[in-house]
Formats: C-alpha cells, structure tokens, sequence
C-alpha cells in the first residue's frame, strides 16, 4: 500500500515538473498587426454597401476648381446591382460620385369601403347585411391596419369609385373612399465632373438604356 501512494506522489511531482518546464521554454506569443500604422483597411467589393455611400478621388478634388465641376443624376435603377457596371466605369471619369435610394409614390386608384368594426363578429354580421341586399364584391379585412373593416372595390377611375360609394350611401351603409397610394424603391447614381471633362465619360446608353443623365444643383 506504501509503495502505491509513492509512485502515486512521484507521477504527480513528475507532471508538475513538466508543466513548469513547459511554460518556461513555451515562446512567448506577440499580436500579429495585419498592416502597418495608417494603412487603410482592406474592404472587399461584396462588403461594400453602396446605397448612400460616397467615393471620391482625392487627387481630382485638389486638380479641380469648385466652380468647373458640374454634376448629373442617373437613373433610375430597379435595384443596387444594376448601378455597379456604371460605377465602375464612372470612378476613373468623376471627381466624386455616390448611389442615392429614393422612394417613389404615386395615387393608384380608389378604395370603397365600411371602416373597420369592433371585432370579426360585426364585421361578418356587416358582410351577410351587404348580401342580404344584393350588394355583391365585398369582403371582410381580416389583418393589417384595416382588420375587421368590410372591403367593397378598388377602383382605377374615380368616376367608378363615386358611384359605388353613393349605392352604398343610399342603402344607409357608412361607407368611405380612400386613395391608393403605391410606394417602390427607386435607386440613382450622381456623379460630380469637371465641366471639359464630360465628352471622355462611357456612353449611358450603351451600358444600361433604360436609364437617363440629368444635370443637378452641386449641393452634396
């Protein structure tokens, strides 16, 4: 039993001795830095957001007075990934350019309706009355900011709409109308270039047709 604990105590003394060597001889680690002080960051193409950004060629900037730069808006684009043939070829032309998104709104008709009800149950009881009395192309709204209100047509000419509205109004229904509005993105590329430098730019055209130049206030 004495000698179980001996080599016991001397295996365990053993592996303290080598833990301790160990550390000793180990060398010793450094931060590794990737560049040296004042160096840029590397940024990948497919890292970069470009809604909003702004590139500019210093050495342009600094070759260009302010009053001989003129500038122009492009677009409008469908989507970021449409703008980045241009951009390419753009930042070699340009004393600075950026990609802009907008949101785009316009009136898309009219919608006839009964404001939303207390709950589902007087919105369905609101539905069976419209039915009792022939009143046809109706709905219940069943989410949104609209749930529980009874939908009666949308309508692309106002003319339409009035008449629909005032069939309901007559048969004693508080009905309302309410212009549609559609919203989309829409995405532009601006660009600010010395004003003899113009004729030396790719051809729009021929990179994306369906996209126009427009000269613009130099205010960014």
């Amino acid at each position: 039993m004495f000698f179980i604990r001996l080599l016991f105590v001397l295996a365990l003394l053993s592996n303290i001795g080598i833990y301790i060597y160990a550390r000793q001889h180990t060398p010793k680690q450094h931060n590794f830095i990737a560049v040296d002080k004042g160096i840029d960051k590397l940024v990948l193409i497919n890292e970069l957001d470009e809604e909003n950004t702004i590139w500019e060629d210093d050495k342009g900037i600094e070759g260009q007075e302010i009053f001989n730069q003129v500038c122009y808006a492009v677009g409008a684009f469908n989507s970021k990934s449409e703008i980045r043939p241009l951009l390419d070829k753009f930042k070699s032309h340009v004393i600075k350019l950026r990609t802009r998104k907008i949101i785009s709104t316009q009136e898309a008709g009219y919608w006839v309706f009964i404001p939303k009800l207390k709950n589902r149950e007087k919105a369905l009881d609101m539905s069976r009355q419209l039915t009792q009395l022939n009143i046809k192309d109706h709905y219940v709204v069943t989410g949104g900011e609209n749930e529980n209100s009874v939908s009666l047509g949308l309508y692309r000419d106002e003319q339409n709409a009035n008449a629909r509205l005032q069939e309901l109004l007559g048969k004693g229904f508080n009905a309302k109308k309410q212009i549609r509005v559609e919203q989309w993105p829409e995405f532009w590329l601006d660009y600010a270039i010395a004003s003899d430098a113009t004729e030396n730019l790719p051809d729009i055209a021929e990179i994306n047709p369906d996209v126009s130049s427009n000269k613009v206030e130099c205010n960014w």
